[in-house]
Order: structure tokens, then C-alpha cells, then sequence
């Protein structure tokens, strides 16, 4: 079995610790973030509140239907936590969501372990940014 990092171990509970309690400290707590892809190709994003730390395959058959996005379609970003402030959740993170990018073909053909290093575009985003954007982040 893999070991856990502490920090990131330490973030997790931080991150859980606080969900509930987001309306307290924030004036306005989104629980969605939508991804919307305007590009002419199916792609597959990943999400994670530490810089470069992937440690899923979006590709894998169990998690596809969650982070697989078609042409021109829009989804509702998950993150792995069930949460109910993506404010409160990116804060906790030392204010940053990153969404990394990925061309679905390319992904499928090529591997996770080929390709996770190599995104097609990388967002690194405070909650500031996602307000301004309407929690919608579009693709490209």
C-alpha cells in the first residue's frame, strides 16, 4: 500500500474539518464548479489543490464518466471530496484550484503515466478568479 504524504493527509482533514462551516466566513458559498469544453475534441480534465500532485488517472474506466468532457459539452467539476464550498475548500488549500487539461484521444492511446506531465492547459485559480468567471471555467 502506498504511503500518504503528511501535508497532504494533514490537508484532507483541514479541508473536511471545515466544510460545514462555510457560511459562516464566506458571503457567498458555490457548490458547483462547471468545466465547459468549447474545443472540437473530447477531453479529460483532473483537479487537485496541491500543484502537480496527480495521483489519479482520469482515463481509468471507473473515474471516466466523471472527468470525461465532449465537444462542446459542459460538466460539473469534481474534486474527490463531497464538499458544499468550493471557497471555503480552495482557502483551505493555500487559495489555489488547479485543473489540468488533456486531449482524450491522445490520454487514451498514450497512457496516464505518458501524459500527465504534458496537459494541453493548466488553470491555477482563486476562488476570486472562479467568481469572476461565474464558476464556470471554458476550455480553450
Amino acid at each position: 500500500m502506498k504511503r500518504i504524504h503528511s501535508g497532504y493527509l494533514s490537508m484532507i482533514i483541514a479541508l473536511l474539518l471545515n466544510t460545514t462551516s462555510c457560511g459562516k466566513k464566506f458571503e457567498d458559498c458555490n457548490e458547483s464548479l462547471y468545466l465547459k469544453n468549447n474545443s472540437q475534441s473530447s477531453i479529460y480534465y483532473a483537479t487537485t489543490l496541491k500543484e502537480g500532485f496527480l495521483n489519479y488517472d482520469p482515463s481509468n474506466p471507473t473515474y471516466a464518466p466523471d472527468y470525461k468532457i465532449g465537444a462542446g459539452q459542459t460538466q460539473k467539476v469534481r474534486i474527490g471530496i463531497t464538499l458544499s464550498c468550493w471557497e471555503q475548500v480552495i482557502e483551505s488549500a493555500d487559495g489555489y484550484l488547479y485543473i489540468y487539461i488533456y486531449d482524450a484521444e491522445t490520454l487514451e492511446s498514450e497512457g496516464w503515466d505518458n501524459i500527465k506531465n504534458k496537459p494541453l492547459k493548466k488553470y491555477n485559480l482563486t476562488a476570486k478568479n472562479l467568481s469572476q468567471m461565474k464558476w464556470t471555467v471554458v476550455y480553450p
